[in-house]
């Protein structure tokens, strides 16, 4: 197997522990992501993903910060899953549409990249849902929904069948997620 095979593999070995980890509230999840993002990077820049690679060097330090922000609360009370406000959320996808479309004309005019309004897409998307993440808001999930599926086609279409389908996986794990975060969300009121 390839250096970019055995990549490939760990990565998806790292997300599915991340994902799940997360999903069931382990704070440690934030640690596995740090460590898959991080050679995610390396990844990325092999397959000319100059969004993605930024997306994943986001993801490490998101993840730090999920981390701390998951853990200040152990010795009070437990970060609380919760809803964030309509208004937020409104300005913040209108702010994912005109980021995605800065971009991608970036992207399609300085770079090599074959599909900039999709990585743009899918990073700025995942920017968000990441952040919502360590905020425990449970829209994460939703905006996961969208963004797994986009990604699933960007891996395809760039011939790297493993995260095409760690991508799928992702979108069932994002509705698990969020149906488990709901029950906590009833619990919590």
């Amino acid at each position: 197997m390839s250096y970019s095979g055995i990549l490939e593999v760990l990565v998806t070995l790292l997300g599915l522990l991340y994902i799940i980890l997360i999903a069931l509230e382990v704070r440690l999840g934030w640690i596995v992501g740090v460590i898959g993002s991080a050679l995610f990077v390396a990844s990325n820049l092999q397959q000319r993903l100059y969004m993605d690679m930024v997306l994943n060097s986001y993801y490490v330090l998101a993840g730090i910060y999920g981390w701390l922000a998951w853990g200040k609360h152990a010795h009070e009370k437990k970060l609380r899953v919760s809803n964030i406000p309509r208004k937020l959320l409104l300005g913040l996808l209108s702010g994912c549409l005109l980021l995605t479309l800065c971009f991608g004309y970036g992207l399609s005019h300085f770079t090599n990249n074959s599909l900039p309004y999709l990585d743009a897409g899918v990073t700025i998307l995942s920017f968000l849902a990441t952040w919502m993440s360590t905020r425990k808001y449970i829209e994460n999930w939703l905006i996961w929904l969208v963004a797994d599926p986009l990604a699933i086609i960007l891996y395809y279409y760039k011939g790297a069948p493993m995260y095409a389908v760690l991508f799928a996986i992702y979108s069932g794990m994002a509705l698990y997620g969020y149906i488990s975060w709901r029950k906590d969300l009833k619990y919590a009121v």
